[in-house]
């Protein structure tokens, strides 16, 4: 949905400013709606049949606009919330904090320069770990997101699952398909100078195929000083991920490989993971495979392997039906799995 005419006039309060905005800027309204069933049990827990939020995509909504400034140069900016659409509260199932705009909120410059962007934002690991698997960003049936932010046993990334406040993000423009990515966060608390958190990424997309190569250090996880209380003696961690898809056709490959570094002063952990993946266009619909698996060393000694299945079905170019079963065993824990399916509708 477009809204621009006056918009810059309420600001202003002239009328023929306000003309001059409604050719130069525009808001957009967008989101997306998924709720599903499954009988869900995760690693050493117990069965539960539930209906639930964003089987597929956790269900949000957002506003996001630009406005030409002249120059080539325009102001954009994005706020975007999650909500439970079983029970409409705010926030994702499972994730207490997550305030009204808790997926995203900033505003910047973009242009020929590139893109700078200031405020909350989703880290470019979790691009990265979303772009390659065919699941995309589901906490529910992805393996390598759920080994990623859903890490059991003390394997895991940490930093919060999916955003980053207070940060500054800067992104080249795409030069044949290439584009080099950095953003900062700052720890923004008295008495913890030198709590950050930074990321780099470079990227190639052409022709089918696509590649990424991300790195990221936090020296605390939601609050500065905190992540000991992730993990007794955790200072820094440190993630390397390296991510590719090819598209062929008539079946599109997706693989990652991920080292984690866990400095602890008991005994630093390393942990390695690798995810393989694949659509394959099947009628009005995909079937979507991926398996993962996370093995820790050094001062642990554990493994995870999480592999699903699903088919998604199109109802319309905005619609979609799925169903998909994901089993999760992990050591020193019960076997889990998660069994469902779901409707999921853009707008």
């Amino acid at each position: 949905m477009k809204v621009s005419r006056g918009m810059q006039a309420l600001v202003l309060g002239s009328s023929l400013l306000g003309e001059a905005a409604y050719a130069q800027s525009s808001v957009q309204l967008y989101g997306i709606i998924d709720s599903f069933i499954a009988d869900k049990r995760a690693p050493g827990g117990k069965s539960a049949v539930v209906a639930g939020n964003g089987g597929m995509t956790a269900s949000y909504w957002g506003m996001r606009g630009t406005e030409d400034i002249g120059g080539g140069t325009s102001v954009i900016f994005d706020l975007e919330s999650y909500f439970n659409v079983e029970n409409g509260t705010l926030g994702r199932t499972g994730f207490k904090g997550d305030g009204l705009f808790s997926r995203n909120a900033y505003v910047g410059l973009k242009g020929n320069y590139g893109t700078l962007t200031v405020g909350l934002i989703p880290p470019l690991l979790w691009f990265s770990t979303i772009t390659f698997n065919p699941f995309w960003n589901s906490f529910v049936f992805s393996p390598i997101v759920i080994h990623s932010y859903i890490g059991v046993n003390g394997q895991g990334v940490f930093g919060n699952a999916g955003e980053w406040s207070n940060s500054v993000y800067y992104s080249t423009p795409i030069i044949n398909g290439a584009v080099a990515k950095a953003m900062y966060e700052f720890g923004n608390e008295a008495g913890h100078i030198g709590q950050n958190k930074w990321t780099g990424q470079v990227s190639y997309n052409q022709g089918g195929f696509a590649v990424s190569a991300v790195y990221q250090q936090i020296k605390f996880s939601v609050n500065a000083g905190d992540l000991a209380t992730v993990i007794p003696g955790l200072t820094t961690q440190g993630v390397a991920n390296l991510g590719a898809s090819f598209d062929v056709g008539f079946v599109k490959f997706y693989g990652q490989y991920q080292h984690v570094w866990d400095s602890i002063s008991r005994g630093d952990v390393g942990i390695n993971t690798g995810q393989a993946g694949f659509s394959i266009p099947v009628g009005n619909g995909v079937i979507l495979g991926s398996d993962a698996y996370s093995k820790s060393s050094g001062g642990s000694n554990v493994s995870r392997n999480t592999w699903a299945v699903s088919y998604d079905y199109s109802l319309s170019k905005r619609t979609d039906i799925y169903a998909a079963f994901l089993m999760d065993r992990a050591s020193n824990l019960s076997m889990g799995n998660t069994f469902g399916g779901g409707i999921r509708t853009a707008f």
